[in-house]
């Protein structure tokens, strides 16, 4: 299972963020991870507004018992809901009465009026900070929204922005920085003559951005200023981990989701136990899909086989199984599966029918895929249609079965990288989430592959280079494959792009290797602020296989070796070592 950690151990690739009830949405090509591999970069705005004043802990001045409120009015309690597009409703059909603020309303019902002030794309940092990543009109305090809740005239503030501040959480002075300006927002809404009582509300979870530790920001903000925390992340997460993959970007939840996160402020309000919906789950334990599935379907028969994969794991989240593909099936997008719990399968074969023959049954990636659990891949053709997608293993115990075969879709498309560990594809990613602390076998018996590396992977010199962790151990066990790159810096390593503190083994019996290998291999250039470290313990065994290249003790001087290199290997391989290895065993 998966074992490294993250902020609220996810997590977890992705961005909850953007759209607008009543107004043009803008592009939403920035809440999906639409290339894993490289880095995304910020883009600072310097229109500049004023700064909020930070005063001590509000919470004397706020009256918290949401019941006990006396509207300013004499009528009626008014809630204000401050925002980006999760308040305003974005990827609801109807934002005006299915946005998760109205579905308030409904379950408060009379005595209370929501105000919905979500703005599409909007983020909390102010507009001159070097940290914010988009146009200075979208700051929040820039926005006609944020003008409209001030004259609102709120006896109660619920507070839900921040999400799309987390391309620029790339150091803890960011971090920092956004804890005190939601704070600033808090109190500058408690000052406010109505108002007795302001919420903090953490954002709900993506699947493919890091916005857990926006949520994590926020909690410290309520905590620092003594303000009620609604752990909107957290309760809806195993819904929404699901539910986001039925849902049209795969970012924003429609009216079922936001129904959830309603549920989840009317229980923090009124003192009641959450009680967010459960989504079904697989009767029979296999989930036929194919790509002219149904919508709808139930994925108990090829006939009624569904449209998506995640949508398979989905409903194998609790007790896995086997998921079928029975006909040719593209992903469409960056598949970040949702989390199992147990182990699934995924095959073209099942009770003796080959749909592979058959069908003309294939995976296609369109894209990187990201696994958040334990998989076996096996009597499977994967093929593979871009440029440097990656299969992310993110530390999960993965089998790559003898009945794999990997093929190639266009004619630019290069087989995948297989990676052991975390993948970041933008510099703001928490440095938890690179984290190892457990125990990872992952097996590889065929296909064909770009490379292997044995730990995370970096896109930027300013990403964290957190990896396995003292006590952790990771074991790759190649039987065989080929492995297709033949030179430069992107080749098969024990280690991968971080530190190494722990135990890194890479066990080769078999496969076609074109290019060299290394026992550490490089973490970044010699621009990066912190140095790599590899104190650990790196054994790389060749028991067999065929080498075009060399085996090397080290790939360059981008990480610090103060660990054990060990080399075991058949006396036909000794010739190719090369490198100060701290043990040599030859047999």
């Amino acid at each position: 299972m998966k074992r490294f950690v993250s902020v609220f151990l996810i997590l977890i690739m992705i961005f909850c963020a953007f759209g607008c009830s009543g107004e043009t949405v803008p592009p939403i090509t920035d809440c999906v991870d639409t290339d894993p591999v490289s880095d995304m970069p910020n883009t600072d705005t310097t229109e500049a507004h004023t700064e909020s004043s930070q005063t001590d802990p509000v919470t004397e001045e706020l009256e918290m018992d949401f019941k006990s409120i006396v509207p300013a009015d004499g009528k009626t309690v008014k809630i204000a809901c401050i925002g980006d597009s999760i308040t305003a409703g974005y990827g609801a059909a109807s934002p005006a009465t299915q946005g998760y603020p109205a579905q308030l309303q409904k379950m408060l019902g009379d005595g209370y009026k929501v105000g919905n002030f979500g703005k599409s794309s909007a983020y909390a940092l102010d507009a001159d900070s070097k940290y914010n990543s988009k146009d200075a009109a979208l700051s929040y305090r820039n926005t006609s929204e944020y003008k409209m809740s001030l004259r609102y005239n709120a006896d109660v503030v619920i507070f839900m922005l921040g999400s799309n501040d987390v391309r620029g959480m790339t150091c803890d002075e960011a971090r920092d920085e956004l804890v005190d300006t939601i704070k600033g927002f808090v109190e500058e809404y408690a000052a406010l003559p109505t108002v007795k009582a302001v919420y903090i509300a953490g954002c709900k979870f993506s699947p493919s951005y890091p916005n857990g530790q926006i949520a994590e920001l926020s909690k410290r903000a309520a905590e620092e200023l003594g303000v009620p925390y609604i752990d909107v992340y957290g309760l809806t997460h195993d819904y929404l981990s699901v539910h986001l993959h039925y849902t049209k970007d795969h970012a924003h939840p429609t009216a079922d989701g936001y129904k959830q996160i309603a549920k989840v402020i009317y229980a923090a309000l009124t003192g009641e136990a959450a009680e967010v919906d459960t989504l079904p789950v697989s009767e029979t334990g296999v989930v036929f899909v194919k790509e002219k599935g149904k919508q709808n379907g139930d994925g108990k028969t090829p006939e009624t086989a569904i449209d998506s994969i995640a949508k398979a794991v989905g409903l194998l989240r609790e007790s896995g199984g086997t998921v079928v593909i029975c006909g040719p099936y593209t992903t469409g997008y960056t598949v970040h599966l949702p989390y199992n719990k147990k182990p699934i399968k995924i095959t073209s074969v099942y009770e003796e029918v080959d749909y592979r023959r058959s069908a003309g049954a294939k995976l296609v990636f369109s894209n990187s895929f990201y696994l958040n659990g334990d998989y076996t891949f096996d009597d499977i053709e994967l093929s593979n249609s871009s440029e440097w997608n990656i299969l992310v293993c993110n530390y999960n115990d993965v089998v790559i079965g003898a009945g794999v075969e990997c093929t190639l879709t266009g004619l630019k498309a290069t087989h995948m990288l297989l990676l052991a560990g975390a993948n970041g594809g933008m510099s703001s990613y928490p440095a938890s989430y690179f984290a190892f602390n457990g125990e990872c076998n992952i097996t590889v018996n065929s296909g064909s592959w770009l490379y292997i590396k044995c730990g995370n992977r970096r896109g930027g010199t300013d990403y964290p280079i957190e990896g396995i962790a003292e006590g952790a151990k990771l074991t790759v066990t190649v039987n065989g494959g080929v492995y297709t790159n033949t030179g430069g810096n992107n080749l098969t390593g024990a280690t991968g792009m971080n530190s190494t503190l722990g135990e890194c083994n890479l066990i080769i019996n078999g496969g076609e290797f074109r290019g060299p290998i290394y026992a550490v291999s490089r973490v970044g250039d010699n621009s990066m602020g912190e140095k790599a470290v590899m104190a650990g313990t790196v054994n790389l065994v060749i028991n067999g296989g065929t080498f075009a290249g060399r085996i090397i003790a080290v790939q360059d001087n981008t990480v610090t070796v103060t660990g054990a290199v060990n080399v075991t290997c058949a006396k036909a391989y000794e010739s190719k070592l090369v490198g100060n290895f701290t043990s040599k065993t030859v047999k």
